[in-house]
């Protein structure tokens, strides 16, 4: 077993992770360093790919070493406990044994999937908002779904229907396979289609939530406001404080929530 060391700053890990597990890592630990940095080191069987690795992770002084002694699954399972996010959400990776913890809903995720699996500061944003916005008549277009867990939290809190769509027909995997996930503990279906807003209907959705780049947001404007019901809400994060102004412009702040440097804005659509 070989090992690939990067050095992050905090702010970093979720975003470098994913494209680990993206590089199909067998497992991902997290050593705090004493100067408040990361070293994240992920775990892979093949030492041919030390080049390609080092030359992809090469902003983030990569080192390679040999390992023969690391137990990667339990490593990877302490590196992703259960955790609560907002105020009515546990998530629990497959593996968690904790109990979910009183007044909490158990959003069952595999963080190896797919990005968006809740350790992404962006993504708790979304789910801060949904939590504000869903009731049991709404019905939400996730734009970007990745892992689904948007999706799926978007149903946990009592949406009547969610339609969830990406680009990526592989990304609908995982998706997939987390929706199936949840259905053990709460019977939930997602209608899943590979696309983007553009294959919705017009004024089909009373809460739209895209949690993409900036750039890809603003390009979709008149797609996701014409798939959004008069008044309709649109959460919308995936950016930083720093390009919020930009985006406001298109999509003016009825609210904005935010963590550290990320922000979540969600806006209104003309009734």
């Amino acid at each position: 077993m070989y090992s690939l060391h990067l050095n992050c700053a905090p702010e970093q890990v979720d975003d470098v992770s994913a494209e680990l597990w993206a590089a199909n890592t067998c497992g991902i630990r997290e050593v705090d360093l004493p100067d408040g940095r990361v070293d994240l080191i992920a775990a892979f069987e093949r030492n041919d790919l030390r080049s390609e690795l080092m030359q992809t992770f090469a902003a983030f002084a990569p080192q390679w070493t040999a390992e023969a002694d690391t137990d990667w699954v339990l490593a990877t399972r302490n590196a992703w406990p259960g955790r609560s996010v907002g105020a009515r959400f546990f998530l629990a990776p497959p593996w968690c044994e904790e109990a979910t913890p009183a007044g909490r809903m158990r959003l069952v995720h595999n963080p190896g999937l797919a990005c968006g699996t809740g350790e992404h500061p962006c993504t708790r944003l979304a789910l801060e908002a949904l939590e504000r916005f869903v009731t049991p008549s709404t019905t939400v277009a996730d734009i970007g779904t990745g892992s689904g867990i948007l999706a799926i939290a978007a149903l946990q809190l009592g949406a009547r229907t969610v339609a969830a769509v990406d680009l990526d027909e592989a990304a609908l995997h995982p998706a997939r396979e987390n929706c199936a996930l949840n259905e053990l503990h709460c019977g939930l279906a997602v209608g899943f289609a590979v696309g983007s807003a553009s294959c919705l209907r017009d004024q089909s959705a009373d809460l739209v939530v895209a949690n993409i780049s900036p750039s890809i947001l603003l390009s979709l404007a008149d797609d996701l406001l014409r798939i959004a019901r008069p008044a309709a809400r649109l959460i919308l994060t995936g950016f930083q404080e720093v390009e919020l102004e930009v985006v406001a412009k298109v999509f003016p702040a009825e609210l904005i929530l935010q963590e550290d440097a990320w922000v979540c804005l969600i806006s209104r659509a003309s009734s």
